[in-house]
């Protein structure tokens, strides 16, 4: 059998926010697998990013404590953000993912999560001048690319910092050029998601909020990981 390269890992701060990177402000949800690792169960996505020559390959994934139901419900329609673990499909205020049940742990599974992958090739990092700098790239990426890039939130040098890695495809003899936007916050953000609008009444409106209903407004879902290898530090 070839040998399979591991993907780069991302361990994502817990369940809620694995639920927002799944499931917050998309219409096509991803599968969900899910695996026994020693004791523990993880739940894990696969993402894509382009990197300099080649993609690099992204597992997020939580631990779990339980075998979780065959979909993971999720909406954010309401004063708080809610997620739940069901047996159907029946309740159309949610959005849905599959859970996957892998019979057991494969190798370039196990070898991420115990933190053996390869050295991914760093993008460069640029620092922007605030929040709303940031809000307006992502709005602007995210209406020519027809989906939301997470906003992945993580320490560095003990700093909160808030960013996203954006792909400019054909550089020069290289797949893309990797570029890691990002802002060091003075604090956690209060709420999960960021609503953003630009008007020529009131200019440009930036808030934190836990509700994705009003229509009036571009969202963005802050995911909290425990780690960010694709951070230049």
């Amino acid at each position: 059998m070839t040998p399979v390269k591991p993907p780069v890992a991302i361990k994502v701060k817990d369940l809620t926010n694995f639920a927002r990177l799944a499931l917050a402000l998309t219409d096509s949800p991803p599968i969900i697998w899910c695996f026994k690792h020693g004791k523990r169960r993880i739940m894990a996505t696969f993402s894509v990013y382009m990197s300099w020559k080649g993609d690099i390959p992204l597992l997020t994934y939580v631990t779990l404590k339980g075998k979780p139901a065959p979909f993971l419900a999720y909406k954010s329609d309401g004063e708080k953000e809610e997620y739940l673990f069901t047996d159907n499909l029946d309740d159309p205020r949610y959005i849905y993912a599959p859970v996957i049940n892998l019979r057991r742990e494969y190798d370039f599974l196990r070898s991420p999560i115990e933190g053996r992958f390869p050295e991914p090739s760093k993008p460069i990092k640029m620092e922007l001048e605030n929040l709303n700098s940031l809000l307006r790239l992502l709005y602007l990426v995210s209406v020519r690319e027809g989906s939301v890039f997470p906003l992945w939130l993580f320490k560095s040098n003990g700093k909160p910092v808030l960013g996203v890695c954006i792909p400019f495809e054909r550089y020069y003899e290289a797949n893309a050029l990797p570029v890691f936007f990002y802002v060091t916050l003075r604090r956690r953000p209060p709420a999960p998601f960021i609503r953003y609008a630009a008007t020529s009444l009131h200019g440009e409106d930036l808030q934190y909020t836990f509700n994705t209903s009003d229509t009036k407004y571009f969202y963005a879902k802050i995911v909290e990981v425990e780690n960010m290898p694709l951070f230049p530090d």
